[in-house]
């Protein structure tokens, strides 16, 4: 099928759900089409969604999630009578009054690699309260048999207290109003161009902008040339350099259509030479000490020399696809992926390996928040850190000592336009771009934000900063409409806290 004819196919079904049905489609309500472009993630045909959609409708003509992209709403939610027993039993315990209602569920796939949910995501609004917390709205994730496994209040989309089991007093408070301070520090320019990517190897420093490329020795910035495939203008091309190997380079040149192509340099692109999987879909490359890491085809690959690839996952790629994962710097047979069903409906399980994925396991207790995680990170002790971005986004970290995830509700919460991105230092630290171009540092020995204002001249309401890359412990490279920047952090010295600017 052509993507004209899968678009008119889309918006047909979509008119369709909204007259008889009921449900409207909030297409922002993913990031997997909001940013789709930024992400390079894999491309879905109208055909399969069609098929997902058809099924729901027919069973369950009021459940939400159609696909992955986009989640419904509407005025024909689910009747109380159609909740479990047990569900009814939290809300009460929750201090749910009368009025509260079904927004949407969708499965829970918290196995791989389970053929049928394990338990439902669901949705509610209302007025819950526990104790002396009070939520608007309520995410609880089910078991099969419809048991309550744990919950997470909202209030405006803010969490502010989570629960594991079936009593919700066995949870803990998540303080909604976060509170920052000032970095100090100063911005160095880079070049007026905006940037697709960038990375440092050694002295070398690459940059793509579009379908050119150029590299950068010191202060010295080369000519941009142009990627060395055949593709038009309207490609996108993404670089990666290894830092054992400061001359050695990968770039992938994205199609219009989703699918790249993979170019590999050992001169420092005096030469470049085609890599041996043709046309694919390829997203989230990341190149750590002498090898490559991307998801390809929905699936984790690695390679040393960026021309062969071997799998890091026996995955069914008719059935799941990784969304991201994260690899620990200190250790990079340590890594954390993220799983969604290719199906396009719930969401799938956390998964770790330490032995470079001849094993995998099930990261436990992922909090019941109805969004698979975004962007992840992981640090050099093995915590593991993801971005949840729901309209209003989340951070969560787990630790390996404790067993749990803690919720980290992100600065800058009053600002919905685009997508947060997440990137981590050696050490611990995070770094949230928050949409609007505000940066937001999370010091792992503090467990505070500090704000960096973004350059001067810079629109900071358009998007934000993209790329995102940490340079060691104390520098942020981060890109804009204007151009690419360093922000070189300085002695740590905080001014007074002060309530997170509007970014």
């Amino acid at each position: 099928m052509t993507d004209e004819f899968d678009t008119r196919i889309g918006e047909a079904l979509d008119r369709a759900l909204e007259q008889h049905v009921g449900l409207k489609f909030d297409t922002n309500f993913h990031p997997g089409v909001t940013v789709a472009q930024r992400k390079r993630r894999w491309q879905w045909r109208m055909g399969s969604v069609v098929a997902a959609a058809g099924i729901f409708v027919v069973a369950l003509p009021m459940l939400n999630s159609i696909h992955r992209g986009n989640v419904a709403s509407g005025n024909k939610t689910l009747a109380a009578y159609s909740v479990s027993t047990s569900v009814k039993m939290t809300l009460k315990k929750l201090g749910a009054i009368k009025g509260w209602s079904v927004n949407g569920m969708s499965p829970i796939y918290a196995t791989y690699p389970m053929a049928v949910p394990t338990g439902r995501s669901l949705s509610l609004s209302g007025h819950f309260r526990v104790g002396h917390v009070v939520g608007t709205s309520l995410a609880l994730q089910l078991n099969n048999r419809q048991h309550v496994e744990g919950g997470t209040i909202f209030n405006a989309g803010i969490p502010v207290y989570t629960f594991t089991g079936n009593i919700p007093d066995a949870g803990q408070v998540i303080h909604s109003q976060t509170q920052v301070h000032a970095l100090r520090g100063s911005w160095i320019n880079g070049t007026p161009t905006p940037i697709d990517s960038f990375a440092a190897a050694g002295p070398n420093i690459y940059l793509t902008h579009g379908n050119t490329w150029t590299v950068m020795n010191g202060q010295k910035t080369s000519y941009w040339a142009k990627a060395p495939g055949t593709s038009t203008g309207a490609t996108t091309d993404t670089i990666s350099a290894l830092p054992s190997n400061p001359n050695q380079a990968l770039l992938f040149e994205e199609n219009p259509s989703g699918q790249s192509m993979g170019y590999v340099t050992t001169d420092k692109g005096s030469h470049w030479t085609p890599w041996s999987l043709g046309y694919k879909a390829v997203s989230n490359v990341v190149a750590m000490n002498h090898e490559y890491w991307a998801i390809i085809n929905g699936t984790l690959m690695t390679s040393q020399s960026g021309r062969q690839w071997t799998s890091l996952m026996s995955l069914n790629t008719n059935r799941w696809q990784v969304e991201d994962y994260a690899i620990n710097p200190a250790n990079p047979h340590t890594i954390a992926a993220a799983l969604v069903p290719v199906s396009g409906n719930g969401i799938g399980p956390v998964l770790e390996t330490t032995n470079n994925g001849a094993t995998w396991s099930r990261v436990p207790h992922f909090p019941a928040l109805g969004a698979a995680p975004a962007s992840m990170v992981m640090s050099p002790s093995g915590a593991i850190s993801a971005l949840v971005n729901l309209t209003n986004p989340v951070l969560v970290r787990y630790s390996e000592t404790q067993q749990k995830w803690m919720i980290l509700p992100v600065p800058g919460q009053n600002n919905t336009i685009g997508i947060g991105q997440l990137a981590a230092t050696p050490n611990g630290d995070l770094i949230y771009g928050a949409p609007g171009g505000y940066l937001y540092q999370w010091t792992k020995a503090t467990k505070t934000w500090g704000v960096i204002t973004p350059p001067t001249g810079t629109n900071i309401n358009t998007a934000p900063a993209t790329p995102l890359e940490t340079i060691g412990e104390s520098q942020v490279l981060a890109g804009y409409n204007t151009g690419w920047y360093i922000f070189v952090k300085s002695a740590a010295k905080t001014n007074a806290s002060t309530t997170a600017p509007k970014a």
